[in-house]
């Protein structure tokens, strides 16, 4: 039975494939004093002006990136030497990085947020710069937050020198339409799974959970897909609830993606089969499976089964 179930839903589990920013201090359930509810509640402000600056940043949006800087905001880099003052001249920087290198990406990470004052915060982390080429450069900087108007502002940035990290997204950036939340039905089963970047964009992870008509869990995963430099191929594994281990190797064509699998089950049983996933103009996709093969046995075909954004 287990074997059916993992190859209807291989396909859903062959598909997986922002960087959150995550505070070091521990929320606490219930503040115990009105100061800490309030030192919880601006750093959860300064978390969300994080998260929208990075979002804006990779959406190439000049004016929200402009509107989280104070009005005498510094930018100041160790790599270039340069220093940009004042949002007029945030705004022409932004504007012409952004025509030079339209691809340009960031990911950022905090590792810490200290308050100096009620009025004054200072992060520390670091952003990982992926540009169009594949070439992934990572620094570490200091930004001074002020509160001004009850809003949470940039005041100051400092980075250090960059330094170039192992990327493998110039080659994953091709599945890039997978990143996010997603959920599929096929007849009496429902799977929802989320897929997102690990560390430097060399790997994208998926996590997945099938459930029954019920809302009972089924089964569960974590696939891992990556670039293969020395093959030259995009692979993917994945590892189920049961013991299980499927490997799939991908394969572009027109609007769509084709992954050969082969399957290690954890009874000691095997199997094969070809998963056809369709991409669609609204970003959403589709896929089906030909070729099934379990245990020697040839199997039906799964007709298309659509995936939508939750």
């Amino acid at each position: 039975m287990y074997h059916y179930l993992s190859f209807v839903f291989a396909g859903f589990m062959s598909l997986g494939l922002a960087s959150s920013v995550s505070s070091q201090e521990t929320k606490p359930s219930k503040p115990t004093t009105q100061t800490q509810a309030l030192g919880e509640q601006n750093r959860r402000s300064i978390e969300q002006v994080i998260s929208s600056y990075e979002s804006a940043f990779n959406s190439k949006n000049v004016e929200t990136l402009i509107s989280h800087w104070t009005a005498t905001g510094v930018y100041s880099s160790q790599t270039s030497g340069k220093t940009t003052t004042g949002r007029a001249a945030m705004r022409k920087q932004f504007e012409i990085l952004f025509t030079d290198t339209p691809s340009i990406k960031i990911s950022l990470e905090t590792d810490s947020i200290q308050f100096i004052s009620p009025n004054v915060a200072l992060e520390q982390g670091r952003v990982t710069v992926f540009s169009k080429d594949g070439q992934t450069t990572q620094s570490d900087y200091d930004v001074v937050f002020v509160k001004q108007q009850n809003q949470w502002l940039i005041d100051r940035v400092s980075d250090s020198e960059s330094e170039a990290v192992n990327s493998s997204y110039a080659e994953l950036k091709k599945l890039e339409w997978l990143i996010g939340q997603w959920t599929a039905t096929a007849p009496g089963h429902r799977v929802e799974y989320t897929c997102q970047w690990t560390v430097n964009q060399n790997f994208i992870s998926r996590k997945f959970t099938v459930f029954d008509p019920s809302n009972e869990t089924i089964a569960s995963g974590l696939q891992m897909i990556g670039w293969d430099a020395k093959a030259g191929l995009i692979r993917s594994w994945l590892f189920d609830s049961d013991g299980g281990l499927i490997k799939g190797t991908w394969h572009s064509g027109d609007n769509q993606w084709t992954v050969q699998s082969v399957a290690s089950f954890a009874d000691g049983g095997s199997g094969s089969f070809s998963g056809v996933f369709q991409l669609h103009e609204n970003g959403e996709h589709s896929w089906k499976k030909t070729n099934r093969v379990i245990d020697g046995q040839l199997m039906p075909n799964i007709e298309s089964i659509r995936s939508r954004r939750k």
